[in-house]
């Protein structure tokens, strides 16, 4: 392991100072441990690393990071391999930093407790380009959620391989910036993985939620979201995940709602609806390749 590049690293993707001192720090107390975590761990394969320390969640949180770090670093030899550009690669594994400061914001830890998202960064099965995420994936539309005959009518047929669409935290969800995401997108995997025959994108989301027209404004960047989609469907009936990005936390307690702070528009019309017995839950969108 290169300590300078992973520092390097570190501070590309604007690790916040402490978690980066932290996961420094342990490169010299722990360096052989993580070595061998890394070393055993693959995408289908993280225990050897979320075990190291699984009595004490704050240590294992920094070592998660660490290991992270030093399995992003040795990825970058792929990416130039591949001649994929060093802003994807610095780009997609900013969501290192991204959950950092989650972990910090909900958790009060320091470190990294999404490992099993971040494992789809690191080893090459998910791309940052432009403002949205791409993920490998084959289609499972009873886990997703989506009703019978929805599954029946799906314009991908279910168990396809396709792209799956996230929303990483952060910047504007504006429709044209998607748009050139997918325009992007599309020139990237045919440029960069010419043998993945995929049907098109997928994308499960809080943010697809038909339900979102109940309670946003009608200008929202959330409900024009969805006009990057050819189709919509809704899958999961009860769905906290708004909470979580508004307030980073979920509850159905109405007395813990009304605490919620309102500083933003979004967070008073939500949790106004909330109070009235309102309902919150997903959708699934579709975009034909």
């Amino acid at each position: 392991m290169n300590k300078a590049s992973i520092l390097n690293l570190a501070r590309k993707i604007e690790l916040p100072d402490i978690a980066c001192e932290k996961a420094m720090s342990l490169f010299v107390s722990d360096e052989r441990k993580i070595e061998r975590a890394v070393k055993r761990a693959s995408l289908n394969n993280i225990n050897p690393i979320k075990n190291a320390y699984r009595f004490n969640k704050e240590k294992n949180a920094v070592f998660s990071l660490a290991a992270a770090l030093a399995i992003a670093d040795s990825t970058h030899y792929e990416y130039l391999k591949k001649g994929i550009p060093d802003e994807v690669y610095y780009d997609t594994m900013s969501d290192i930093s991204v959950w950092v400061k989650t972990a910090e914001r909900e958790k009060n830890i320091c470190g990294l407790l999404e490992l099993s998202w971040i494992r789809h960064s690191i080893f090459m099965n998910m791309f940052k380009i432009g403002r949205l995420q791409y993920q490998f994936y084959k289609t499972n539309y009873l886990f997703s959620g989506l009703y019978i005959n929805d599954i029946q009518t799906a314009v991908i047929p279910d168990k396809s391989d396709v792209l799956n669409i996230h929303i990483p935290e952060g910047g504007r969800l504006g429709v044209n910036e998607c748009k050139a995401s997918l325009l992007d997108s599309r020139d990237f995997f045919s440029r960069y993985y010419p043998d993945y025959s995929y049907k098109g994108f997928v994308c499960d989301s809080w943010l697809l939620d038909p339900k979102n027209e109940k309670f946003m404004s009608e200008n929202s960047n959330i409900l024009r979201f969805k006009d990057v989609f050819d189709r919509v469907v809704p899958t999961r009936a009860v769905n906290l995940e708004i909470q979580r990005r508004l307030w980073g936390t979920e509850t159905s307690d109405k007395n813990k709602i009304l605490v919620f702070c309102e500083d933003t528009d979004l967070q008073r019309r939500t949790k106004q609806y909330l109070l009235a017995g309102g309902k919150t839950g997903n959708g699934y969108g579709f975009i034909l390749k």
